[in-house]
C-alpha cells in the first residue's frame, strides 16, 4: 500500500499518532483535543456522502444531526431558544501552534469530491475578481450569485489564516458566509485571533460585528493553547537563508548564494499584474531579485504577490529595514507577501537590517507580524526547503 492509500484508510487521529511515531511531529494534548472535533466532522461527513451523487442534500442532513455541534441561540419567539446547525469549524491560536497542519489532516482525509483548500488573502482576491466581472454581466446581486456559484462548485471551503483587516470588505463578508451556509457550504478555517478580535483594522470595528455573530452561531470555535511555537523549533536549517544585518557581508552573502545555485546570466524580467508593470531581475527563468523598496514600499498588493509565487520558485528579498509604527502599510505588504511565498512553498533568500523579530515590534498590526516572524524561521528549515 501506497504511503498516500494509506493516509486516507486510516483515521485522523491514527494517521497524527503515526506522525507523533514517526519524530514528524510532537505529542501535544491541545492539538489532540482539536484534532478529536475535526474527526468528529469527519466522521459525519463520511457517513453522510462516500459515493452519493447527492452529496451536498446528504451532507445538509447530516450536519443537522450533528447533536454535538449545535449551538442555543437565545430570543427566540415566545421566549423559546431556537437551535442552528453548526456548519464547521474555526481554530485559532498563537502562530506556529499546528493549527494548519491540523487542518490539512482534516482536509485529506474527508471523501468529499467538492473540496477547496486555500490562503484567505488568495480567497479574498479572487472574490473581489469574480464580483468585478458579475457586475460587468450587469447581475443585480453580484454577492448573493456569487455565493451559488461558489456552492455548486465546493462542499467543504477550508481557509489558512483567515483575517479581516479591511472594513470594506465586512458587509461583503456577512453576506458572502451567510450564503455560503445557507446553501449547506461547510467551512473550516484557522486563525491566529478568537472571532471577537478577528478585525484587526482599528477603525468602524461595529461594522464587523455581524460577522463575527455569524461565525460564533454558525461555526463550532475552538482554540488551539499550545505552549510551543514548533516552526520556531524546527528552524535548524544547515544552510543560512536570512542574512544580517545590511553592510558588505549582507552582499557578500547573496553573491555566494547566486554562485551555489549556478545563477548564471541576470535578465531583466516584467510581471504585468491588472495593469501594473513590476521590472525585477531573474536568474534561470525561475529565481526572482527584488529590493523590499520594489516589493513593499510601492503599491503592490496580494494579486501582485500571488503572482509572484506562481511565477517562481525562488525569490531573494534584499535590504528589509527596521519598520518603525508608522510604516504599518510597507509591514502589511511584508506580511501578505510572506503568506504568498509560504502558501507556494516558494524559497525566500533574505537579508534584512536585524533579525525578523526585531523588524516591526510595534504598531498597528505588529500581532499580524508575529506571524511572519514564526513563517520566516520555518522558511529556514530543512523540512521546508526540500519541498
Amino acid at each position: 500500500m501506497t504511503a498516500k492509500k494509506q493516509a486516507k484508510a486510516e483515521s485522523i487521529q491514527a494517521h497524527y499518532e503515526r506522525l507523533v511515531a514517526q519524530g514528524s511531529i510532537k505529542h501535544d494534548d491541545a492539538q489532540r483535543q482539536v484534532l478529536a472535533a475535526l474527526a468528529a466532522l469527519q466522521a459525519q461527513l463520511t457517513q453522510a456522502s462516500p459515493s452519493s451523487s447527492g452529496e451536498r442534500s446528504e451532507i445538509r442532513g447530516s450536519i443537522a444531526r450533528l447533536t454535538q455541534a449545535v449551538k442555543w441561540i437565545p430570543g427566540s419567539a415566545f421566549g423559546s431558544p431556537k437551535m442552528t446547525a453548526v456548519r464547521g469549524m474555526y481554530i485559532w491560536g498563537n502562530v506556529g501552534r499546528g493549527k494548519s497542519m491540523l487542518m490539512d489532516l482534516f482536509f485529506e482525509h474527508v471523501p468529499l469530491k467538492k473540496k477547496r483548500r486555500i490562503h484567505f488573502h488568495a480567497f479574498m482576491q479572487e472574490i473581489h475578481t469574480r464580483i468585478h466581472r458579475l457586475r460587468q454581466e450587469k447581475q443585480d446581486d453580484p454577492v448573493a450569485v456569487l455565493a451559488r456559484q461558489l456552492a455548486d462548485e465546493t462542499t467543504l471551503l477550508c481557509f489558512d489564516e483567515l483575517q479581516a483587516n479591511d472594513v470594506a470588505d465586512a458587509t461583503l463578508l456577512y453576506r458572502l458566509f451567510s450564503g455560503l451556509f445557507d446553501a449547506g457550504v461547510i467551512i473550516v478555517s484557522t486563525s491566529n485571533h478568537p472571532p471577537a478580535t478577528l478585525y484587526t483594522g482599528g477603525h468602524q470595528r461595529e461594522r464587523f460585528a455581524k460577522f463575527i455573530e455569524l461565525i460564533e452561531e454558525r461555526m463550532q470555535v475552538m482554540a488551539l493553547s499550545s505552549a510551543e511555537d514548533y516552526r520556531q523549533m524546527q528552524a535548524r536549517s544547515l544552510q543560512k537563508t536570512y542574512f544580517y544585518p545590511l553592510g558588505p557581508a549582507a552582499d557578500v552573502f547573496i553573491d555566494n548564494i547566486l554562485q551555489r545555485l549556478g545563477a548564471g546570466e541576470p535578465h531583466r524580467e516584467t510581471l504585468s499584474v491588472q495593469g501594473r508593470n513590476t521590472f525585477f531581475t531573474l536568474y534561470n527563468k525561475t529565481i526572482g531579485r527584488f529590493t523590499f523598496h520594489q516589493l513593499c514600499e510601492s503599491t503592490l498588493g496580494p494579486a501582485d504577490y500571488l503572482a509572484l509565487a506562481k511565477r517562481l520558485n525562488t525569490l531573494i528579498l534584499t535590504d528589509i529595514p527596521r519598520l518603525p509604527p508608522e510604516k504599518r502599510n510597507e509591514a502589511k505588504r511584508f506580511v501578505t507577501l510572506i503568506d504568498a511565498l509560504y502558501e507556494h512553498k516558494v524559497k525566500l533568500i533574505a537579508t534584512a537590517a536585524a533579525a525578523a523579530e526585531q523588524l516591526y515590534p510595534e504598531g498597528d498590526g505588529a500581532f499580524e507580524f508575529k506571524r511572519t516572524v514564526s513563517r520566516l524561521a520555518e522558511m529556514q528549515s530543512e523540512k521546508y526547503l526540500q519541498k
